[in-house]
């Protein structure tokens, strides 16, 4: 099976989604956090709006970077080998790069992959639903 290609985004929106006035919750415990996970949470955000604006038929509401593979984080540069995010109460396979500097995601470059079959949901703790049923 090919793997997908790869996506580069130029621009970057996990610090547009947070200063929308209905992040005000999300904002305050990103503070709480120590600083990977800080930077985690940062890129898990990216990784839900690059989706969205790349496809239109994608609503991620949730990421899980490290469902089906580990999580490398070295420094402010977060790799996420076997993540998956959910959509319209589906989840699919994503890899995604992104560094963060100073509190906000400075690179970001993802891959969406095939979805992921609901028998191994379980497997990789992937919850169901979704928050639009």
């Amino acid at each position: 099976m090919p793997k997908p290609a790869l996506v580069k985004a130029h621009s970057f929106y996990a610090a547009k989604v947070l200063a929308d006035p209905r992040s005000r919750r999300a904002r305050q415990e990103l503070t709480t956090f120590a600083p990977d996970e800080r930077a985690i949470q940062l890129c898990n955000i990216e990784a839900m709006e690059q989706i969205r604006r790349w496809k239109a038929e994608f609503r991620p509401d949730l990421v899980v970077p490290y469902a089906t593979g580990n999580l490398g984080i070295d420094g402010g540069a977060i790799h996420a080998q076997g993540g998956a995010f959910r959509s319209r109460g589906l989840w699919y396979g994503v890899t995604f790069s992104c560094d963060v500097a100073e509190g906000a995601v400075t690179a970001f470059e993802f891959s969406v992959g095939a979805p992921i079959p609901e028998a191994r949901w379980a497997e990789y703790n992937l919850v169901a639903g979704d928050p639009e049923d």
